[in-house]
């Protein structure tokens, strides 16, 4: 009697430990712990150098797995590689791509990138799905609370099993210049010399994410306005007067990482403010390092240089609310201008979105020190049909909540920020937070000992094949 008692205390106790450090085993004995994080807006960059142990290996040979629902599974996921002299992405197609530099291996400056919300449960070796020849575990934590979920990747030498049959989170056709994923589709403008902008014309979010699945867009406005003489000549230009042009770009399963050649067009056929941006597209977010140049001190040359950014909607937006961190009672879009639209909270702010029966959209800026050192932000609000502000389809401005960066201080020299863009599906009040901590906490990711930050924030870094004599 007394042996059977202590099992039975043995048993609970046992029990009562695996319940509170969160380890447990499923009935084939397979999970060591389960995954409890959360967060589902994040792309995982994990830097080539956690994956040193399997580095070297052909990329066609790799696959990445989780543990989910009591099975291991293929999920998707993609090897984006980088030069390893200049640190710059080898991008295979578009007209000045650079795919000739890439060794089609592993190596420790490549990236691998998934989806945290794809991650699972911990298992041991043994339930690692047969034949690899070797492999990690990659696990990732959210550094706010803790929370963890991890993956596998594997390397196996021949005959490697089928990647998975889910299809792209995110799709371009560069020929039409679209975009598509559950959460948005986006249709850029082509020019008619033939350049593929970032400069959306058609703008919709499907009625399974929130949306009306019309498009609730007039245009993205890319607005400089130079002041010369002492501010006695005044140049004003449109973003059909500033040139973007998508030069090179990857695809694959998990994002889109597009690189773009950008410039004002000043009279005289003057190029200025000369920038390369990348932009990442994924399901829900598009993030843009955006890297420019200043070629003169520019108060020496110029009165003033502010540049003016902002989304311009159409009618389909009617009903909508605008917010921002500065102005988080909401906005109503009718077209019509009130007391409060009027009173607008002009600081710089952490974040803006747009929400209503047309889906929800939000927009980030996120400026490097060295840029605010210089420049002078303030946020402007126009909801007034009667506010002229050609070019554009829809005369007058609705809901045009916009960022005028005047740089005229800012001396000769290379500056970084970030533009984030946000499609957030079925949105409720709060989320926003959930979307910024992917850049403002971004998570945690450990192979073995070795540990570092995701790598979702890359600076852009132009190697030597986009300084050549297309961009003089």
């Amino acid at each position: 009697m007394r042996k059977t008692y202590y099992k039975n205390i043995f048993a609970i106790a046992l029990v009562g430990a695996f319940l509170v450090t969160g380890f447990s085993f499923d009935a084939e004995g397979a999970v060591i712990a389960k995954k409890t994080i959360g967060r589902y807006v994040d792309q995982v960059v994990v830097d080539g150098k956690l994956l040193q142990e399997i580095s070297g290996v052909s990329l066609a040979n790799l696959r990445v797995y989780s543990y989910r629902n009591g099975s291991f599974q293929p999920i998707r996921f993609q090897l984006d590689e980088m030069t390893a002299d200049k640190g710059d992405w080898i991008f295979p197609e578009g007209p000045v791509a650079n795919g000739e530099l890439s060794n089609s291996k592993l190596d420790t400056w490549d990236k691998l990138i998934l989806m945290v919300d794809d991650t699972g449960d911990k298992v041991s070796k043994e339930e690692w799905t047969d034949g690899y020849t070797k492999g990690v575990e990659v696990e990732v934590v959210d550094p706010l609370n803790g929370e963890k979920g991890w993956c596998y990747l594997l390397y196996f030498a021949s005959n490697p099993p089928a990647k998975s049959a889910l299809p792209d989170y995110f799709r371009f056709n560069y020929e039409t210049n679209e975009e598509f994923s559950d959460y948005r589709y986006v249709r850029d403008i082509i020019t008619k010399d033939g350049k593929r902008t970032t400069y959306y014309e058609c703008f919709s979010i499907p009625k399974n994410a929130g949306g009306s699945g019309e498009s609730f867009v007039d245009r993205l406005k890319i607005r400089p306005t130079i002041k010369i003489m002492f501010g006695k000549v005044t140049i004003r230009l449109s973003e059909e007067k500033v040139a973007s042009n998508t030069i090179a770009y990857k695809r694959g399963p998990v994002r889109i990482n597009k690189r773009l050649e950008q410039y004002a067009i000043l009279p005289g056929g003057i190029k200025a403010l000369r920038a390369i941006t990348d932009i990442i597209q994924c399901r829900a977010t598009a993030t843009s390092p955006v890297l420019f140049q200043v070629p003169f001190k520019m108060n020496t040359i110029v009165t003033s240089f502010v540049l003016r950014i902002g989304t311009d909607y159409n009618k389909n937006a009617f009903g909508a609310k605008i917010y921002n961190s500065n102005n988080t009672e909401g906005l109503l879009v009718d077209g019509k201008m009130d007391a409060n639209e009027r009173n607008f909270n002009t600081a710089f702010d952490k974040w803006r979105l747009i929400t209503g029966p047309c889906g929800t959209f939000m927009t980030r800026s996120i400026p490097s020190e060295e840029i605010m050192k210089y420049a002078k932000v303030k946020m402007g609000y126009i909801d007034d049909l009667t506010a002229l502000d050609p070019p554009e389809s829809t005369p007058g401005c609705i809901g045009y909540l916009y960022q005028d960066w005047d740089i005229s201080a800012a001396p000769r020299g290379k500056y970084f920020m970030f533009l984030d863009f946000y499609w957030i599906p079925n949105f409720k009040k709060g989320e926003e937070v959930d979307y910024s901590n992917y850049m403002d906490h971004p998570v945690k990711i450990r192979v073995g000992e070795k540990e570092a930050g995701n790598q979702a924030d890359l600076i852009a870094n132009v190697g030597e094949k986009y300084k050549g004599g297309w961009m003089k």
